[in-house]
């Protein structure tokens, strides 16, 4: 039996989860003081400044804008807000436990990436070109520099090839008695890897027994920046060449640009429906841009555009991230994930499907946008759990990519969206990219990704969790990103 990924937390959850989303830094202790002071401050504030706007008239419009100010700034320092490190070195366990309730054995093969550098660029090896030749470097915003495996209870630990190495079945490890381990190349069948570059655990599981996979990783990741807003951390690096903005981002006409803009239109932005959970007569898309929901959501967030911005697919996405971030509550737990056509219809949904929310909205509009996968913690690393979020692609103007002498092709940003936790064009450490997605023909990579495991059992034979390992190395000092509703 092909398993999917286990729900979070167990069972299927009902119930919408009342409270902040993963990540979000808000103080448990004194809660209610710390409510009731901000709320103080603020009126506070407001009755000093209505009557000054009482009793100076002719100063209203200077005291409103530094009322304004004031307000922003109190809203930054004490709101809602996620707390991230600027660059962290760390190192995770990822435990993966198959247990056999029967009383005869079971056989097991069980999949999992090996994560590639990940880059300002995806997982591309140069960014911008410019017009006399000169191929700008890659920064690199997250390196596993380190992969080992070793099965609970042996001291057989495995040192898993980062680079492109393979490993076939025929010279695969033994990691006990039971099982064995081995990275093939991409390929069809229980022997080859169906999305990425893998590595694969397989052997036979003995009656009533648990056995466990350990995996850690050594990892260094940055924060980095796409986004050149004035809402955007100043403390987060970004490239040197520039960001992207309102002022500066480019046309729909401009992903017919050759190469990788219009490779990742045909491959993405066109295809309507993606990723198929239930491949066969019946079609259940997590992604739909044709649904009639959607749509409507889609035309409502254009005609809050400004004229100037109809024609603006960086303005578009921008305003379909903020109005699902704000008008969809947070809930955890629910297996399968809606589809994005069903988060917004229910008005609430986890990160799959917020991300399927937005996703599918930009599809109305061909962006191309597709998924990226791995686990995330908190500010402090202290509790890790499966996450999804998104990747899209926008083109830079035209006369910007001129006016800094970048050739039309490779003038672009491609970069990450997290809906659920507020990072507009944002990597942070706290999230360990294990998969960006790939093109496939309608989205079979994703369903294969969320399906690494083939085993003799029906359910409940699968949990998986990731723990830190040690303190991490956190340099360069935190920032907060606040949540601003309409912002």
């Amino acid at each position: 039996m092909r398993v999917g990924i286990p729900t979070p937390g167990g069972d299927l959850v009902h119930r919408t989860r009342r409270g902040p989303p993963p990540g979000l830094n808000v103080r448990r202790g004194g809660k209610r003081r710390a409510k009731k002071k901000r709320n103080n401050i603020r009126t506070m504030v407001l009755v000093v400044a209505i009557a000054f706007l009482f009793l100076f008239t002719p100063a209203q419009e200077r005291i409103s804008n530094q009322l304004e100010k004031w307000l922003d700034s109190l809203m930054d320092e004490f709101g809602p807000a996620r707390e991230y490190p600027v660059h962290a070195s760390y190192t995770v366990e990822r435990h993966v436990n198959l247990m056999n309730p029967h009383s005869e054995p079971i056989s097991f093969n069980y999949q999992f990436p090996i994560p590639t550098l990940r880059t300002d660029f995806g997982i591309s090896e140069y960014g911008f070109e410019l017009n006399d030749g000169t191929q700008y470097p890659v920064m690199a915003i997250q390196e596993v520099m380190n992969m080992v495996a070793h099965a609970a209870g042996t001291e057989n630990h495995v040192a898993i090839p980062i680079d492109e190495e393979y490993l076939t079945v025929d010279s695969a490890i033994a990691l006990d008695s039971t099982s064995q381990i081995y990275w093939p190349p991409i390929g069809t069948g229980s022997e080859r890897c169906d999305v990425t570059r893998c590595v694969i655990w397989e052997g036979d599981i003995p009656p009533v027994q648990i056995i466990t996979l350990l995996v850690q990783y050594d990892v260094i990741s940055t924060s980095f920046t796409w986004w050149g807003g004035e809402r955007a951390p100043d403390e987060a690096p970004r490239s040197p060449i520039g960001s992207i903005d309102n002022d500066n981002s480019g046309t729909y006409a401009d992903y017919d640009r050759s190469g990788r803009l219009d490779s990742m239109y045909d491959q993405f932005g066109i295809h309507k429906q993606w990723y198929d959970r239930d491949p066969g007569p019946s079609r259940n898309w997590a992604i739909d841009g044709t649904n009639a929901i959607v749509v409507e959501l889609a035309n409502e967030i254009e005609s809050s555009l400004n004229p100037d911005d109809l024609d603006n697919p960086y303005v578009f996405a921008h305003e379909a991230f903020i109005k699902i971030r704000d008008s969809i509550v947070y809930s955890q737990g629910l297996s399968p994930a809606r589809s994005g056509a069903a988060c917004i219809a229910d008005q609430r949904g986890d990160c799959d499907e917020q991300s399927n929310a937005w996703m599918s909205v930009l599809r109305t509009r061909n962006i191309p946008a597709w998924y990226e996968m791995g686990p995330m913690t908190d500010g402090q690393f202290n509790a890790w759990e499966p996450h999804a979020w998104a990747n899209a692609i926008f083109p830079l103007d035209e006369q910007w990519c001129n006016d800094n002498n970048i050739i039309l092709s490779s003038c672009f940003i491609e970069g990450e969206v997290d809906v659920v936790n507020n990072r507009w064009l944002l990597h942070t450490p706290t999230t360990m990219t294990e998969w960006i997605e790939e093109p496939s023909h309608l989205g079979e990579a994703p369903y294969d990704y969320y399906r690494p495991l083939s085993i003799g059992c029906s359910s409940g034979c699968w949990t998986e969790s990731w723990h830190t390992i040690g303190e991490p190395e956190i340099t360069g000092g935190t920032y907060r990103v606040p949540v601003r509703i309409g912002e």
